[in-house]
């Protein structure tokens, strides 16, 4: 009760004011809904261009923040014709024309086949979009590949994230989060296919009705929808080849009439994916484990130690989804949602590190041989209950419930044999065994309700979701074939978190100006116990806090031609379960990382200021601050170990400058070019005697060419490159990038797509990486991942093609998905 309160005390703690719209529909003379419609909207006096826009799956289009003033609006699609709406005049508010009906010219046009494509990235008032289907180099390809081409971002050696400079990012699928950390999301999103993805979106600085988690903003993955009445759906294959054979499959349906809503999907992925890394270090050695001085300063030796291992994942992944809308009437629809994941696979690492003096590199002491074979098992389950509301007056609400269980089982066996240089005995040998049950039980209530007030359109909402998380660490020394659990290694880490938050959002649209402006308020209640076997070792943290976080948005047009939109958001980004575990992961005995259980959420303040030419060129400039940076830095230990640890270390500053650009060539001939760069810098105090200040700056660059060929071919050549960065404020990058070059066939009337791919083709995405930050530690790494591939690619569609898909909805996961951590990828 106490925080059903909290909610609504927060929905009225402040009055607001966002942009308003026109809208309309385009149908066929049928009735039947048109996709990808171009819709031009003109200025009645002069008959210029003010804002054009593409008709989704349900043929629904919006021109947002015009101006009052006198207009008409065309609608055309190659293939089937032209419409147009009346010349209207336009006051501001919501205005919804009448229906465009596109009518086919008397001439045919013989043997002439057009495809209508949206196009590749569309940058929006409030997002940015990247749209999947219908991309031929995206055939083949799973969604953390795709993510390295989308605009801002970039996926360093590790498989972290990043948007515009920025490392928590908060990820969604279809509007839910996804629950996982950024090594098991990466196994998550390799298991995802871009055949079942239709757009990628990219909302840097959501309002107020979002979550506050994420300081980067939102990365939301829309998957496929099914468009034809009656019953449809389709059916497809793969096959992949790089350094070995894998491959996988795909099914979806849907049905629909007047009364439910049925649909469905299944996915699956197998085999095995290799990747490669070596780590060279000349480190000083006089710490501790804990990395406590045990000698005086400037005492102690360096020592080489050149390492190189080869990894690989067994990754054999189940996808499903079950769901059905029930249509009660014009104005109420209920429905439900199960999805689940499970993946299971050995992961395996073999590794050499050949050990010496700095001082006489060319006299090996001893050969560290070590291997790593980690059986794991994750299991997600989740259920929604949905309810919405919605008339013609502009009144919508929507409640969903949510249940999710997440279970993740691992064991590791992991022997480190001292060998003598030529490995022909050993000198000395330890052997490890650990075991690592997670289960992380979630919660979830939420409302949103939107109704018109004073001219605009009132948004009010509020959410409960409690978390518990169950993390085991049990730590193994193997002797003589007898595995003894290490007390001083092992424990069991719960986490309890309550958050409860409510929100206040206001739009309006004045002549040529739009505002918006929200708050939301999130109370966040947690508890940390540290069980230790070790007699004495327990631990308990907890806390609570209250937080605020304003959002606002200005648009204003000049005239037909420009726009600019000015945002503000405040962000928080919260520990992930797992990092709050202070055990021991290791690659090897001398590699490792270990959790924090002291760290602080983040803070984050972003302006982004954008200007639209024409609709369609966009330029944006951003700037954000963050306090209490936490990532995972690089120390050393007193035995040569390096390790990984999380730490608040540091505050940010970044300022980005990006540009979008479509390039129409020739009719049979498009492009796309897109540009970030970014500017930060940030002060870091990893520990005592361990401080840091730093400015880089940073290029990423993705472009894209498509030709359309004669009889149904097609042929795309893409390309990615992100110039020198600092990966994790320890590691200075070098550059990167990659080609993809694909070619694609439609047969059987266009129900069957044929497609092959080549990825990577010069072999240029190896990354490679300096570390000079750590005090008595300079390190190098470089690595490769199986980015050169042959993919081939088989789609077949049965049944109408005009079902009107099922609903895309948030469901209220969102802020607890990304903060999961389980496992390795």
């Amino acid at each position: 009760m106490k925080a059903f309160l909290f909610g609504l005390a927060a929905l009225c703690a402040a009055s607001t004011l966002n942009a308003q719209k026109i809208s309309g529909l385009v149908t066929q003379s049928d009735g039947k809904a048109v996709e990808f419609a171009t819709v031009m909207l003109y200025a009645a006096a002069d008959t210029s261009l003010v804002k054009g826009a593409i008709t989704d799956s349900d043929g629904k289009y919006e021109f947002e923040d015009i101006a009052s003033g006198r207009y008409f609006v065309n609608a055309n699609l190659v293939g089937m014709g032209k419409g147009a709406a009346p010349v209207f005049d336009y006051a501001g508010g919501d205005r919804t024309l009448e229906k465009i009906t596109l009518e086919e010219s008397v001439t045919e046009i013989n043997q002439v086949t057009v495809v209508a494509r949206r196009p590749i990235v569309e940058v929006k008032a409030d997002k940015t979009v990247m749209n999947v289907e219908g991309n031929l180099n995206s055939q083949g390809q799973n969604a953390l590949e795709l993510l390295r081409k989308a605009p801002g971002v970039t996926v360093d050696n590790n498989d972290n994230i990043n948007l515009k400079g920025k490392n928590s990012v908060r990820f969604q699928i279809d509007g839910r989060d996804v629950p996982m950390d950024s090594k098991d999301l990466a196994g998550y999103l390799k298991g995802l296919r871009a055949e079942d993805i239709a757009a990628i979106e990219l909302v840097t600085n959501p309002s107020a009705k979002y979550d506050a988690s994420g300081n980067a903003g939102i990365i939301n993955i829309k998957t496929r929808k099914n468009r034809a009445l009656g019953t449809n759906g389709s059916i497809g294959g793969e096959a992949i080849y790089g350094e070995s054979l894998k491959g996988g499959g795909r099914l979806s349906f849907n049905h629909r009439n007047k009364g439910v809503n049925v649909f469905g999907n299944y996915n699956n992925h197998f085999g095995d994916w290799h990747n490669e890394m070596s780590l060279y270090r000349e480190q000083f050695e006089s710490r501790d484990i804990n990395g406590d001085q045990i000698i005086g300063p400037g005492e102690g030796i360096t020592r080489r130690f050149d390492q190189t291992s080869q990894m690989k994942d067994n990754n054999n992944n189940h996808n499903f989804k079950f769901g059905s809308d029930f249509f009660l009437g014009s104005k109420h629809t209920v429905g439900f949602i199960v999805d689940g994941r499970t993946a299971h696979g050995p992961w395996k690492n073999n590794a050499r590190t050949f050990i010496s003096n700095f001082d006489t590199p060319e006299k090996i002491d001893s050969v560290l041989v070590a291997s790593n074979f980690q059986p794991q098992d994750r299991k997600n389950l989740n259920f929604n209950l949905n309810y919405r509301f919605a008339d013609t007056s502009g009144h919508e609400l929507t409640i969903d419930a949510n249940r999710g269980l997440y279970r993740y089982r691992a064991e590791s066996y992991q022997p480190n044999y001292y060998m003598s240089p030529t490995e022909e005995s050993v000198l000395s040998e330890k052997i490890y065994r650990n075991s690592t049950p997670t289960d992380i039980d979630m919660t979830i209530i939420k409302a949103d309700y939107e109704q018109p007030f004073l001219k605009g359109k009132l948004g009010v909402g509020f959410k409960m979701n409690h978390v518990k998380t169950d993390n085991t660490f049990d730590f193994f020394n193997v002797i003589n074939n007898v595995p003894e659990l290490d007390i001083n290694r092992s424990n069991r880490f719960e986490y309890d978190e309550m958050v409860n938050a409510g929100y206040v959002n206001y739009n309006i649209q004045v002549k040529k100006w739009g505002f918006q402006a929200g708050l939301r308020a999130e109370h966040t209640d947690w508890e940390g116990e540290l069980t230790s076997q070790k007699p004495g070792g327990d631990e308990m943290v907890d806390g609570n806090y209250l937080s605020w976080f304003p959002s606002a948005a200005v648009t204003y047009t000049l005239n037909d031609k420009n726009q600019f939109n000015l945002t503000y958001s405040r962000r928080i980004d919260r520990p992930s379960y797992r990092d709050l575990n202070p055990f021991e992961d290791k690659l090897d005995e001398l590699t490792y990382r270990k959790g924090n259980p002291f760290l602080r959420p983040q803070f984050t303040n972003s302006v982004e200021l954008t200007h639209t030419f024409m609709g369609f060129f966009n330029t944006t400039f951003g700037y954000s601050h963050t306090n209490d940076v936490f990532t995972e830095y690089i120390d050393t230990a007193s035995n040569g170990a390096s390790f990984l640890r999380n730490g608040n270390i540091a505050s940010q500053d970044n300022f980005t400058l990006s540009l979008s650009v479509p390039l129409p060539i020739a009719k049979w001939w498009e492009g796309y070019l897109s540009v970030t760069g970014v500017l930060s810098s940030f002060d870091a105090n990893f520990r005592e005697g361990f401080t840091y200040s730093e400015s880089f700056k940073t290029l990423n660059l993705y472009s894209e060419q498509n030709f359309r060929l004669p009889k149904g071919w097609s042929f795309q050549v893409s390309g990615w490159f992100n110039s020198p960065s600092i990966w994790q404020a320890v590691f200075r990058s070098k550059s990167m990038g990659a080609m993809d070059v694909g070619i694609k066939k439609q047969i059987l009337d266009g129900d069957c797509t044929i497609s092959l791919n080549v990825g990577d083709v010069l072999g240029t995405a190896g990354w490679a990486s300096v570390n000079d930050f750590t005090p008595g530690l300079y390190m190098t790494g470089r690595g490769t991942w199986e980015s050169q591939t042959v993919r081939l690619n088989v789609d077949y569609k049965f049944g109408n093609k005009n079902v009107k898909g099922s609903r895309q909805r948030k469901t209220g996961t969102e802020d607890i998905d990304s903060r999961i951590k389980s496992g390795r990828n």
